[in-house]
């Protein structure tokens, strides 16, 4: 009989929905009063433990019925249905049970959307002036326990299916639902919520540069760089999508406020370097460098590229000068070494082809041979050095310490050399 009676009262919200321009005061009343009787059969299925799915597919109808998509009671009996359907799904992933995630999940949202429509529609006053707090006093606080599970929502997107975009969103529900007049009274008082609030942005934030949409990138990218863990890959990620939506101006900002923030990290440095390396501005990169060394003075690096745009400049010796020190603040610095000791070599074919016309046969060629194999000795613990910093990269010592070994006229160590070099197909 009660199903008998649902299905009537439901035919008879749909015509006079569907009739509601040619309706009389007398039938809206009529039909009003049937669609909200259907509300509360919704809410009657509810109280006697009915179906459960029955009350939705009444409630969802009555959510869309003309007549009673702005009583509040609508939505106040909708979020029970929500908050039922939710909180059934989520006591089953407790227990082991199978359950629906995704599913869960979407009742989560949707209990939240339907308890903020009927609070909003709550405070505005009835005829006799009254607002009402009844659905954010029966649902608030549960809204706020439940409030991380949008994090977990997000990750399970995030790592379980790789689907960047949903798991955004639901990081995305997170902030918007904190800002929220239910769930902001009960944050406020929440002492952790501020700390979690930033370390949680970096999930979004990696979500939406997984994505490749930068602008959702910045939506939440300063709040992540605020966290001690991960400000330093954000204030990447920020630059890197300046850097994508072609951005010049505040790429080149942001990797600036990187080196000032995080100075122990090279890729800030490093890709201020190659912009202006790429883009040929080398008097502004000099500058640049000169500045970074009056900063901070024991940073390798900026002795290393005072030493290319020298070597550049075919300045060797200068470019040498810079190497040296930069090899004796960073001994790890390989590409310093490997640098250095080409420019004591070029050195040593300036010398030699600058003394080319003395006779080959005189006593004085002797001594530029002399001087030539000075140089050479020179340069020869710099690719040792990096022969056992890079042992696997033979291509940036093999050849030169072979070329060395000859010059001294090292047979034996020339041999091992020639051997390296052969199975590397280098020689």
């Amino acid at each position: 009989m009660k199903k008998i009676l649902f299905m009537f009262v439901a035919a008879l919200s749909m015509i006079a929905s569907a009739n509601a321009q040619t309706l009389s005061p007398k039938e809206i009343k009529k039909a009003t009063k049937a669609a909200q009787k259907e509300v509360r059969a919704a809410k009657d299925q509810l109280a006697d433990n009915g179906n459960i799915n029955s009350a939705r597919t009444i409630i969802d109808r009555c959510m869309n019925n003309e007549y009673v998509k702005d009583w509040a009671e609508t939505w106040s009996v909708a979020a029970d249905v929500y908050f039922k359907l939710y909180t059934d799904a989520n006591i089953k992933s407790y227990q082991g049970t199978p359950y629906d995630t995704i599913g869960m999940y979407n009742y989560m949202i949707k209990w939240y959307d339907i308890v903020l429509t009927c609070d909003s529609l709550q405070q505005i006053p009835n005829e006799k002036g009254k607002t009402s707090t009844a659905c954010r006093d029966t649902h608030g606080y549960e809204m706020y326990r439940n409030h991380t599970n949008f994090i977990n929502a997000g990750i399970m997107y995030f790592n379980n299916r790789k689907d960047y975009k949903n798991a955004y969103e639901m990081f995305d529900k997170y902030y918007k639902y904190a800002e929220t007049p239910i769930l902001k009274s009960y944050l406020e008082q929440d002492t952790s919520f501020a700390k979690y609030a930033v370390e949680f942005a970096y999930f979004p934030t990696l979500a939406a540069n997984n994505m490749g949409d930068y602008q959702k990138v910045l939506k939440y990218v300063d709040k992540a760089i605020e966290d001690p863990e991960y400000g330093p890959s954000c204030q990447r990620i920020k630059a890197e999508a300046y850097e994508n939506m072609k951005d010049t101006a505040n790429w080149i900002s942001n990797l600036m406020t990187g080196i000032v923030n995080y100075p122990t990290d090279e890729y800030f440095y490093t890709k201020i370097i190659m912009y202006y390396n790429d883009t040929e501005k080398w008097e502004e990169l000099e500058n640049f460098v000169t500045d970074m060394i009056a900063k901070d003075p024991n940073k390798a690096y900026n002795y290393f590229v005072v030493g290319v745009l020298k070597q550049q400049q075919k300045d060797y010796e200068t470019a040498a000068k810079n190497y040296e020190i930069a090899v004796e603040k960073d001994p790890e610095l390989a590409d310093a070494y490997i640098n250095l000791g080409l420019c004591y070599m070029f050195l040593a074919n300036e010398y030699v082809d600058a003394n080319s016309h003395i006779n080959y046969r005189s006593a004085a060629y002797k001594k530029v041979q002399e001087v030539e194999k000075e140089f050479y000795k020179k340069a020869l613990p710099m690719y040792e050095k990096v022969e056992k910093l890079l042992p696997n990269d033979v291509d940036k010592w093999g050849p030169q310490l072979y070329q060395i070994y000859y010059k001294l006229n090292m047979s034996k160590e020339t041999s091992r050399m020639e051997t390296i070099l052969k199975a590397e197909g280098l020689l």
